[in-house]
């Protein structure tokens, strides 16, 4: 298998380090004289939900990471928050992903993404019965590169993902 492999089990060992939202990731960073280069494999997300949902139903979110680059990804990363009105929440990735939900988190780890290919994550949420107004979600994408030298180059703790990350925010109009 390809080096990517031992830097997807790298990351998910890292533990909830993806989890962490913009605002709070930005402010925890520290300052660095160097600056990340865009990655070489660009990642376009899609997110397909329902406009109106029951409460005490459930929303079905189906995400869509496209590589618009020229290269294939080394790593793929899909996630985002859920809903607060969540009562429980599921993610599930395509076969060779590793997926996590960690109360509104979730995150996905995602194998290689050939450049024009399509990797399809799904995160169904099941709304509290006492749910009420608008279920608002957010969802990214990004692609990490892995250095030549291999997972041993590779700084986890200097990856900073969530700088980087274009949000997708979805509205979901609660019925009672």
């Amino acid at each position: 298998m390809r080096r990517h492999l031992t830097a997807l089990a790298a990351l998910a060992l890292a533990g909830g380090m993806l989890f962490v939202p913009q605002s709070a990731n930005a402010a925890a960073a520290p300052q660095s004289a160097t600056l990340a280069s865009p990655p070489l494999s660009p990642l376009k997300l899609t997110a397909y939900y329902p406009r109106r949902a029951w409460a005490g139903g459930t929303i079905v979110y189906t995400l869509k990471s496209k590589n618009v680059g020229e290269w294939a990804t080394d790593i793929a990363y899909v996630g985002g928050r859920v809903p607060r009105q969540a009562r429980k929440v599921r993610i599930t990735g395509p076969s060779g992903s590793y997926c996590e939900a960690d109360g509104r988190e979730v995150g996905c780890l995602l194998d290689t993404l050939r450049p024009g290919r399509t990797a399809t994550v799904t995160v169904k949420v099941w709304l509290r019965g006492s749910a009420r107004g608008t279920a608002a979600a957010e969802f990214a994408t990004a692609s990490i590169d892995v250095p030549a030298g291999g997972i041993d180059a590779l700084d986890i703790h200097g990856i900073d993902a969530g700088v980087d990350l274009k949000y997708v925010k979805v509205k979901t109009r609660v019925l009672r």
